[in-house]
Parts: C-alpha cells; structure tokens; sequence
C-alpha cells in the first residue's frame, strides 16, 4: 500500500534546491537569511498564540466563581441536556437517588 504525497508543498515552505542556491558566500547568506526569516516570523507567531492564551486563561480564572473551573462544577453537571440541581457531597447519604423534578425541568438528589 503506497502513502499518498502532496502534489507540491504549501507556498510557505523554502527548500534550497540545487548548488547554486547554496555555491558562493552571497548565495548562502541569503538562502540562510531566508531560512531565519521564516523561522522567526514562526516564532513570533508561536509567542502571540501563547500570549492570546494566557490572556484568556487570566480572563477566564477572573471570572470564576467558586472552587471549580468553569463547566466542571455541580452547578454545570447536565443528563441527558437537563440540568442537575447541585448538592453538598457531605450531605449525600447511602440511599440517596438521582429524582427527575418535571416541574423544575431538572434532576435533583432525594
């Protein structure tokens, strides 16, 4: 079984190609000067992902409410898409079940 390759490489990608590129000291400069552009204009973008990141891990930590991040608490717990009241672990007691309130449209712990 033979692995499909790309027709061509994406326009972004430079391989030196042949010994002129690389003959000569102008040559080479500039075909390593084009190496280093690219590479660092990837690590400059690398570093604005990871900035954007942080800044919305900070936004997101502010916000929190509770000991829980947010979507990983009781109060986000969900079956089936309905909503299950939240409930102090220390209050459970061997017995206890999992009721559906149609009133209130939620599950909620009896």
């Amino acid at each position: 079984m033979s692995k499909a390759r790309p027709s061509k490489p994406p326009a972004s990608r430079w391989f030196p190609s042949g010994a002129s590129q690389l003959e000569g000291h102008t040559a080479l400069e500039r075909s390593f000067r084009q190496v280093l552009q690219q590479h660092y204009a990837l690590v400059d973008r690398v570093n604005e992902m990871q900035a954007a990141t942080v800044a919305q891990a900070k936004g997101a930590a502010g916000a929190k409410s509770g000991p829980f991040p947010p979507g990983c608490g009781p109060a986000d717990t969900y079956v089936l898409g309905l909503p299950v009241t939240p409930v102090d672990v220390q209050g459970l007691a061997d017995g206890m079940t999992l009721k559906y309130v149609a009133a209130q449209r939620c599950f909620t712990f009896k």
